[in-house]
């Protein structure tokens, strides 16, 4: 799309023969700029405003515009971690608290906290324009993996960047994160196995 802004009418013409997308005569106001944006000749599909970036190889690690999100709780950040390894599927209250606190009976006390831990993650991605990533419906709780670029989706996709950024550790900040881990590993030795041929 181009759209000219000049001070000279008299090339208006030779401008559209040029299949301009716009005209604009000096002086220039917002309103004459925002309407020819508006009805652009080729219509733009605009991005998103930030693009959430989510590692899971080695540590877990989010990003957003190429900077580390500071969450206010740590937990926060491993509530999240969690809900990318469901990778979509979704989880009750009381089993976040099972797999994040392990050693703690599910009583009201640890519901609650659960609870405090949600608002605190939900507040850290309100803050980036991001909290629509989280799905919450009546006590269960998922992620929108259409929403996030994550290396770990990308390997499961096959798409060869991911593959070849896997070095056998997958949230090794979290011990719950173990058994994905060998998945992984699992994954990548059927990928490098070398095809045999059958004999007759």
């Amino acid at each position: 799309n181009i759209v000219f802004v000049t001070g000279y009418s008299e090339y208006a013409a030779e401008a559209l023969s040029m299949h301009a997308s716009g005209y604009i005569i000096k002086p220039v106001s917002a309103d004459a700029v925002h309407a020819e944006l508006e009805d652009l000749r080729h219509p733009v599909a605009l991005l998103p405003n930030t693009l959430l970036r989510i590692h899971c190889f080695g540590n877990f690690e989010v990003f957003v515009d190429g900077q580390p999100l500071v969450f206010e709780r740590e937990k926060a950040k491993e509530m999240l971690a969690y809900l990318i390894d469901r990778a979509g599927s979704s989880v009750t209250t009381e089993q976040l608290a099972v797999a994040l606190w392990e050693d703690r009976i599910y009583d009201n006390t640890l519901k609650n906290y659960v609870s405090t831990v949600l608002a605190s993650l939900r507040k850290t991605l309100r803050k980036v324009g991001k909290e629509d990533i989280l799905i919450k419906t009546h006590n269960h709780l998922s992620v929108d993996p259409d929403k996030i670029k994550c290396d770990a989706f990308d390997y499961e996709k096959g798409i060869v960047s991911a593959i070849n950024s896997f070095r056998g550790e997958y949230m090794s900040n979290y011990s719950w994160a173990e058994f994905k881990t060998g998945v992984y590993v699992s994954m990548e030795q059927d990928q490098q196995q070398p095809y045999r041929l059958s004999k007759k």
